[in-house]
């Protein structure tokens, strides 16, 4: 029995993406039939495959593979990290800037840390 989370996941990644299954195999240097296998039994990718999905995708194994509990504040998370990928870099800058505003002083906490090198 394969992975269920896994196959899920991989598959709303490509679909997020609006990869086909041949686009994402190709990212991957893997054959269509690998990522069908994914996506339809679960079956889970040697390391090193796993790591290229997961750098493709900008998430962590952990996520891919379904070790981060799903709590409500992940799933929320997920969905605002899921579309910021979506931004060109100015429309980042600007996003950015606009949250340095309206959250302040989470931005100079943070600052703060960094600067004491505890981040």
């Amino acid at each position: 029995m394969g992975n269920t989370f896994f196959k899920e996941k991989i598959r709303r990644l490509r679909e997020d993406k609006k990869l086909t299954m041949e686009q994402l195999a190709a990212e991957v240097n893997v054959t269509k039939s690998r990522v069908n296998m994914w996506e339809n039994n679960g079956t889970v990718p040697r390391p090193d495959v796993l790591l290229k999905l997961a750098r493709f995708f900008q998430v962590t194994t952990d996520d891919l593979l379904g070790n981060i509990p799903t709590t409500e504040e992940n799933m929320r998370l997920n969905s605002i990290q899921r579309n910021l990928k979506k931004l060109t870099d100015s429309d980042l800058e600007r996003a950015e800037a606009a949250m340095k505003l309206i959250f302040s002083d989470i931005w100079e906490e943070d600052m703060e840390k960094e600067e004491h090198g505890k981040l």
